[in-house]
């Protein structure tokens, strides 16, 4: 049986402040927490255009996809992963062995303080995120990928 976590609506409120704090110092346009299996976690933003779910899913391809150069020239991992743009920049920083968290922002910021507002913030981020993987049951209605089963036609 899968397991999977179990995220309480408080640690989702814990969470998005720190987010919005993030946003906030940083003056990016959002912040989102992603497990690396590509699942949005939470996300706080001042713009809600963008398609998050597929950014969540790509970013977490991304990752993982430098996480293989990095084994094949002989580091274990890149910690961070940096993309520039015309206009918008992408931040991506681990946060656990779990999760990334993934900061999109224009030249009204600037990498120095998107990492000094997540610096300042990520020991609180970890121990919420610690305290919700804590939490995992085994439950075979989670996730319950229903398309294998076809409808019988009469």
């Amino acid at each position: 049986m899968e397991r999977d976590i179990v995220i309480e609506a408080q640690d989702i409120y814990l969470l998005n402040l720190i987010l919005t704090k993030i946003v906030d110092l940083g003056q990016c346009d959002i912040a989102m927490v992603i497990n690396k299996s590509g699942r949005l976690i939470s996300y706080q933003s001042e713009a809600n255009v963008l398609d998050k779910i597929s950014i969540a899913a790509l970013v977490s391809g991304s990752f993982a996809s430098s996480g293989a150069i990095a084994n094949l020239i002989g580091e274990k991992e890149f910690e961070t992963l940096y993309q520039e743009g015309a206009v918008h920049h992408l931040y991506v920083a681990q946060v656990d062995e779990n999760n990334i968290l993934t900061i999109i922002f224009t030249d009204r910021s600037n990498l120095k303080r998107i990492k000094t507002a997540i610096d300042d913030h990520k020991s609180a981020m970890l121990e919420i995120l610690t305290k919700i993987y804590s939490t995992v049951v085994a439950d075979p209605f989670l996730n319950l990928d229903v398309s294998s089963y076809k409808s019988k036609e009469k």
